[in-house]
Formats: C-alpha cells, structure tokens, sequence
C-alpha cells in the first residue's frame, strides 16, 4: 500500500490522532494551543486514507525539537519527503530509535520515563516556602538554571517565553532563587501540561524544595482543569522517581531524548 506524506494543518485532524494516547502525545498536544501553533509545523503519513503516523516540529527552542508517533515505515516515508533541519533535539518513543539514527548521528542518548499523574493519588506537601514566578524573575530563573549540574540534571529546554505561557514555582532563601519547577507546554484548550525545568541549587539540596515546586506546578495544572499531566526523568535517576511517585505520578512509557546532527 503506499504511503502519501503531506503536511498537516488541520487540527482537528491532528488532534484525533494524538487523543489515542494522551499520555504519551501529551507534548505535541500542547502545541496544538493557539501559543504554540505558529512555532510547530505537523508531519503526516496516509495508508488507505487512514493517518498512520505523525511527525512534529517545534521551532519555539533551538535547536528545534523533533518528536514522532506512529508505524515506523511510515515515520521513515515523512522524513524521506518531508524538510528536516540539519540540527535537532529529539523527543522519541524508543521503537524509532533505529530509524532515527540512520537520518541523524545520536552522540548522547538520554533513556528516560514518561511519567502520567492519577489525579486521584496526588498528595501535596505544605506550600508554605513555594511562590509563583513571573515574567520578572526571568534573568533570576535562568541564572538559576546555568548553575553546575549533574549528568542528566541540565536545564537545556527552557526557554522565557515559557514563564508567560505556563506555570513556574520556586524557593527563595533570602533574596536568592534556590530551586524552581515550571513547565514545558501548557494549555487549557487541550487539557495537557507537561511539567519540566525542576532544578535546585546544588547548595540547597536534601530539603524537599523540588517536590514542593513540582506540587505547586501540578496544583495549578489541577486548578486549570488540565487532565493529562506528564513529565519526563531520567530512568537512572531513582531519587527523583521516587519523589514523583509519592506526588501521584506512575511510570508510563520510555522515550529518548538528546541532540541530534543529520548525516552526510
């Protein structure tokens, strides 16, 4: 059967295909929002009339973020028809990992959890130390975020704008910002949030500030009406599972991220 490839502007179209699974589309969702739409650019694969995969770029951060569902030949038809950028940070459910590599050279693979929130079991500590971030603690936030981290605990998905179109929290300890949690994509239109950009300063670690900001985060989500709440952690990063866990988050999928550069 053959496979047609077109870009996608329709929506509703779109929206259908990634309602299958909220949980693990939650991200490209989220940039169905009218905040997001101008900056993303939809991918689709036909077989029979029938939607058989989908490929999404969001040019909102550079480098670009590419994420893919669906029947890998056809993921495979779209990126042999359809424009890539020569530079790329991957969101990706593993079973595309294979294609992937033969288009783009992969030199840091980050195997994470998709994790979802039972809004049911959710149980938040006091918020007593959390307040809200706006769009004038941005030079603070990002200097907050270019402190030294650890392997895999790099802030490299942030962006500004982000600030005014989401949810951010954090911890002062006098007038310095010490820890934060905000969000990647945020939209009541879709009903989806996925929470990022968790970081506390290396000094101030040991004292719950992370979790109080992810709990301040999904409180918000909860209070917008947000259904489908994901974020992503590293598979090897046990500490922070378990933190998740106990706000209410269970282990749904893997995905793989990191950059990626198109070969010659």
């Amino acid at each position: 059967m053959s496979i047609e490839t077109l870009r996608l502007t329709d929506k509703t179209a779109i929206r259908a295909y990634l309602n299958r699974d909220r949980a693990l589309t939650a991200y490209a969702l989220g940039d169905l929002d009218d905040a997001f739409w101008p900056d993303s650019v939809f991918y689709g694969a036909r077989q029979g009339g029938r939607l058989a995969a989908l490929v999404l770029l969001y040019h909102g951060l550079t480098p670009p973020v590419l994420t893919a569902f669906g029947d890998p030949d056809s993921v495979r038809a779209i990126f042999d028809t359809q424009p890539l950028p020569d530079e790329i940070y991957y969101l990706m459910p593993p079973e595309l990992e294979t294609l992937l590599g033969r288009y783009f050279e992969l030199p840091e693979i980050r195997r994470e959890w998709r994790m979802v929130l039972d809004a049911e079991a959710f149980v938040s500590p006091p918020l007593d130390r959390v307040s809200r971030l706006g769009g004038e603690h941005t030079d603070t936030l990002m200097a907050l975020y270019r402190q030294e981290a650890g392997p895999g605990e790099e802030v490299i998905a942030f962006s500004p704008w982000q600030i005014a179109h989401g949810a951010f929290f954090g911890v002062w300890d006098g007038g310095n910002l010490v820890a934060a949690a905000g969000t990647h994509v945020w939209s009541q239109a879709e009903g989806v949030t996925a929470i990022g950009n968790v970081f506390t300063h290396p000094a101030h670690r040991g004292r719950g500030y992370a979790t109080e900001c992810t709990a301040a985060v999904v409180q918000a989500a909860l209070a917008a009406g947000l259904d489908t709440v994901v974020l992503n952690v590293r598979q090897d990063n046990a500490p922070a599972i378990h933190v998740y866990e106990k706000l209410g988050f269970r282990l749904y999928h893997t995905f793989l991220e990191g950059p990626g550069w198109a070969r010659t």
